[in-house]
């Protein structure tokens, strides 16, 4: 038979090349004729290093570009193995009727974008790796022509004799921490080191993608350089880690179990790996539970993988994947299942469809418009033009060309995307972090509408981990991608200003929390008219696009409407619902959620371990201490089990590393990694200072301790609402590190 297989990029590394390449080798071992199509563009030098690399050495195999119709559709089955290439199933229709189109699934369905088509109208088969995935495509696209079957995986070799470690785990993937979840192995060391008598182990990452200088962040953030190795030579004795929420296989965990090693996994999300690896003695589960992956861990490292279940692992390892009938298979089961719907599409002759070309869109007009923008910054550089480019006139009357011209063409993208009822957009401090109202609305959405599918604003990262976490879809503050998703979501949830850029539909919902009760005076209620009318300015188109705004209380509401100028949005509505973060608080505010927030930041389970909670509120410009109080010397006149957090403004978050270093009980944590309501629960006391905070703390009867190191300064620049003193009775903190200390410990309630 003629087949030709449709890939992505069978030169690049990855699970997907391995298939493509194992696929070839089996068919051309039965006899068969193999075609391939190469999506990206190549160098032929490739095509001769992949033969020798692989001894492929037959003629009866060649390789193409992907845009040769011609050949493509020449053959008796094709095989297109990436979702996002499925359209080339009707080009290929149109040539050839005859020709059968197979669509392989090799990415969990999960991260199969709603965007794509799969062109299932003109495929005659699906492949997907395990009867479950099986069923859930079939109930998921109402398709039924599929069959479940795994990848070719001739390329292992199976090893005899066990293999052992004390010591060594080791991670080979790609760096995409949305998908791989690989920052979750570095917590887990971090507990481990902190928590056990195992403080050797040594954890080998290696592996390539645009996560890479997370987990350098992490490994250095957590202190784990002497533990952690990425992109180092790999042992040979080591158990594989894979905590990746879904795979369709996980080639790295069949090629361990193979070579004899033992491997910890993650059973997926869906489930699906713990079908295919839980009847083999070499692996083990994890639960993504801190305490209960460490003593598993722990459990794997002190057993031993014997010779006898070793034996048993082999002969499953031969039943499942080292059988050399693959291809009978293959091809059996692609003439067993058949898709009624198939559209017979019209004669090749009466067809004009050749090639699929990319329409001229706004979207890659912007392309093109960026593209320009770079090039004028590379000519930027040069002698020739540097002197005409870098005269500020010229360059300023570009940019304004360039601004207007790419926020014309956006706006026509947004007039173009209608709002969907199933989807929420979520955004808590413009991305800066997942907390506050938006956190706990979307969590509540996520448990209680089991359709929506919830996007949350984020700046980096850091902030996806936090989002992910809650099983919640990060989407990156300001980007294209960001904009689209934000006018698609029918509900909008946020605590702060939108972007100007960001255009709301007609038919779109917004609800604004805002992020605080008001202390310090904002916007209209500014004291400097010049600053006022500049933030008036710039505030009230924003606040136009708000449908509801959400209130704590009658006072509340009144704050804001002076502030804001809410009566020039006559279409607002003003519901007094009260603070959902602080519903949290009351009801969460108990041993248990406290034994959990003290694992997620302090990796510790201790509970005899006093927290004090320093939080102060942003001062303009830049400031090298934020308090001149000495940290340091107050826990001297502490207990032991004392221990500082300082929560510091984003503002300034520069000054993390300070802190973080002055005293191992001192701690400050990455901003993006905290909610503060959650360090609320876990502390004994907060000390602030006109941070609204103090009205969210008091929900739970702890001491609140003033700092007013310049109230004089702070009342003449800002300005205050009400004296923080006519709504309770606060302790001012004594400026004695000693005297302060004794506070801390004697007052236990406010009044």
């Amino acid at each position: 038979m003629r087949i030709n297989i449709l890939g992505f990029n069978i030169f690049a590394k990855g699970g997907t090349s391995r298939s493509n390449i194992n696929l070839i080798k089996a068919f051309l071992e039965k006899g068969h004729e193999v075609k391939y199509f190469n999506s990206l563009d190549f160098e032929t030098s490739e095509i001769t290093k992949l033969i020798i690399h692989e001894n492929i050495n037959s003629p009866d195999f060649k390789v193409f570009k992907s845009y040769d119709y011609d050949e493509l559709s020449v053959g008796d089955i094709l095989i297109i193995t990436r979702e996002d290439l499925f359209k080339y199933s009707r080009i290929v229709k149109q040539h050839n009727s005859n020709l059968k189109v197979v669509g392989e699934i090799h990415g969990p369905l999960e991260y199969i974008n709603d965007d794509i088509d799969l062109s299932l109208d003109t495929i005659d088969c699906i492949r997907v790796s395990t009867e479950s995935i099986k069923q859930q495509f079939e109930h998921k696209y109402n398709y039924k022509a599929v069959f479940n079957q795994y990848v070719n995986a001739q390329h292992i070799e199976l090893t005899n004799i066990p293999s052992n470690t004390k010591r060594n785990l080791l991670i080979k993937s790609r760096f995409e921490d949305g998908v791989k979840d690989i920052s979750y192995v570095i917590k887990l060391i971090n507990y481990i080191k902190r928590n056990t008598y195992k403080n050797d182990i040594q954890l080998y990452i290696v592996g390539y993608g645009p996560s890479e200088n997370l987990y350098k962040n992490l490994v250095e953030y957590y202190n784990l350089e002497d533990n952690i190795h990425i992109n180092e030579r790999e042992p040979l004795n080591y158990i594989y880690v894979s905590t990746s929420p879904y795979e369709t296989l996980g080639y790295s965990i069949l090629e361990t179990v193979a070579n004899g090693n033992q491997a910890l996994i993650y059973a997926g999300d869906d489930n699906v790996l713990e079908g295919i690896y839980k009847k083999y003695n070499a692996v083990s589960f994890l639960s993504k539970d801190f305490r209960k992956d460490s003593e598993q861990l722990l459990q794997v490292f002190e057993g031993k993988y014997t010779r006898s279940e070793r034996a048993k692992d082999l002969q499953r390892l031969q039943i499942d994947f080292a059988n050399d009938d693959y291809v009978d298979r293959y091809l059996n089961n692609v003439n067993s299942v058949n898709n009624e719907n198939l559209a017979k599409v019209i004669d090749v002759k009466k067809a004009r469809v050749p090639k699929i070309k990319t329409k001229k869109t706004n979207t890659s007009k912007i392309h093109n418009l960026d593209q320009k923008r770079d090039l004028y910054e590379n000519l930027k550089k040069t002698v020739l033009f540097k002197k005409l480019f870098n005269n500020n006139i010229f360059f300023n009357g570009m940019k304004k060309i360039y601004i207007y011209r790419k926020n014309k063409l956006e706006k026509k993208i947004m007039d173009g995307i209608e709002p969907e009822e199933n989807k929420v957009f979520i955004e808590s401090f413009h991305g800066s972090n997942f907390s506050g109202d938006p956190k706990y609305l979307a969590l509540q959405i996520k448990k209680k509408f089991k359709d929506k599918k919830v996007y949350v604003s984020s700046v980096n990262s850091l902030v996806d981990i936090e989002i992910r976490n809650s099983g919640l879809i990060p989407v990156r503050f300001g980007s294209a991608i960001y904009k689209k998703i934000f006018r698609s979501c029918k509900y909008v949830f946020m605590n702060g200003n939108s972007l100007d850029n960001v255009y709301k539909h007609s038919n779109q919902i917004f609800v604004q929390t805002w992020h605080g009760f008001p202390l310090k005076k904002m916007v209209n209620d500014l004291s400097d008219k010049k600053e006022k009318n500049l933030q008036l300015s710039k505030f009230l188109p924003r606040m136009n696009k708000w449908d509801y705004l959400i209130t704590s209380s009658n006072l509340n509401t009144l704050l804001l409407k002076s502030a804001f100028k809410l009566e020039i949005n006559n279409q607002l509505k003003v519901l007094e619902l009260g603070a959902p973060r602080n519903e949290y608080l009351i009801n969460s505010n108990n041993e248990q959620e406290w034994l959990r927030i003290q694992s997620k930041y302090l990796f510790q389970n201790d509970e005899n371990t006093k927290y004090i909670l320093y939080c102060p509120t942003w001062r303009n410009g830049q400031r090298d201490s934020i308090t001149n109080i000495n940290l340091v010397d107050l826990l001297v006149f502490l207990p032991s089990n004392y221990k500082i957090i300082v929560k510091l403004h984003p503002n300034e978050s520069r000054l993390r590393n300070k802190y973080n270093n002055l005293d191992p009980r001192i701690h400050c944590f990455y901003n993006e990694f905290v909610d503060i309501q959650e360090l609320y629960i876990l502390c004994e006391a907060m000390i602030t200072d006109y941070s609204s905070t103090i009205f969210d703390y008091a929900h739970l009867n702890k001491p609140i301790f003033l700092l007013q190191e310049d109230t004089n300064k702070y009342q003449e620049e800002v300005g205050f609402y009400f004296d923080i003193n006519e709504v309770g009775k606060f302790p001012e903190v004594t400026f004695n590190e000693n005297n302060l200390a004794n506070q801390l410990k004697k007052i236990k309630t406010i009044d």
